[in-house]
This record gives C-alpha cells, sequence and structure tokens, in this order.
C-alpha cells in the first residue's frame, strides 16, 4: 500500500466505461458507491493501460486458482 492519504469507497455499481477516440484523453469510469454518491475516475491512457494489465493478471490467477484438480 501507498504511505500516501488514501480514500476508500465500496462500489456499488459501475455505471458506464467512457473511452475517447482521442488517445491523448484516456477513460472516465463512472461509479456508484455507498451514500448515494457518485464518483467518476479520469484515467490518462498509460494509467487506463496498466489498470487493464493488472486486472488480466489477477483474472489470470483467479482462474488458476480455481481450476479443478
Amino acid at each position: 500500500m501507498s504511505p500516501n492519504p488514501t480514500r476508500v469507497f465500496i462500489v456499488l455499481d459501475v455505471v458506464d466505461v467512457a473511452v475517447s477516440s482521442d488517445p491523448n484523453e484516456g477513460s472516465i469510469i463512472s461509479m456508484k458507491v455507498r451514500d448515494g454518491a457518485d464518483i467518476s475516475l479520469w484515467l490518462l491512457p498509460g494509467a487506463m493501460a496498466k489498470m487493464q494489465a493488472l486486472l488480466a493478471e489477477a483474472d489470470m490467477r483467479h482462474a488458476k486458482s480455481n481450476q479443478p484438480q
């Protein structure tokens, strides 16, 4: 974990993912969190690519751990 101050949100739903057609603009992920708030994350292209890679890696580890023996 980062030594920097961190805010933790419990995400109830992912509402939308918008990817710009301009590769320099990145993506916006909109979510609903507790207390009825909405959160939008604006990810620059490098951050979005890193998130996709981390999610793919986590998905592969999860799939391997759930394979029948």
